[in-house]
């Protein structure tokens, strides 16, 4: 027997005088300790997730016409009709051949700005 064998046989050995532990013990203990992963894991993984989730549910909620917008794709447009109930978008990409685009509103990886903003400024002043 080598001298590894024997430091395990001893550690795994019961001390003298020791009883065997409870098994209802050991199942509250492994129930204590998932509950406390299960815990760990929802803040560190699933809240952030539900919370971006409903951060991107806003902004194609609040896009409008003529807000200029970026597609997951790298495509840069201007919103010119949206469909609601279809869940789509047109969007103009070039002004001067007047190039349309049809794309879910799930596409929309960002909304810059309203086009008409700095125009509804200008009226004002």
């Amino acid at each position: 027997m080598n001298f590894t064998t024997f430091l395990f046989a001893q550690a795994s050995a019961p001390a003298e005088g020791a009883t065997a532990p409870d098994p209802t013990t050991q199942i509250v203990q492994m129930i204590f300790w998932m509950a406390i992963l299960f815990g760990f894991l929802w803040f560190i993984m699933i809240r952030p997730q539900q919370r971006e989730q409903r951060r991107r549910q806003e902004m194609w909620d609040g896009i409008k016409i003529y807000d200029k917008v970026i597609t997951n794709g790298g495509v840069h447009g201007v919103v010119t009709q949206i469909t609601p109930e279809e869940g789509t978008l047109i969007l103009r990409i070039d002004e001067n051949a007047n190039v349309k685009i049809k794309l879910e509103i799930s596409c929309v990886a960002l909304v810059e700005t309203s086009a008409n903003d700095g125009n509804k400024d200008k009226e004002k002043k």
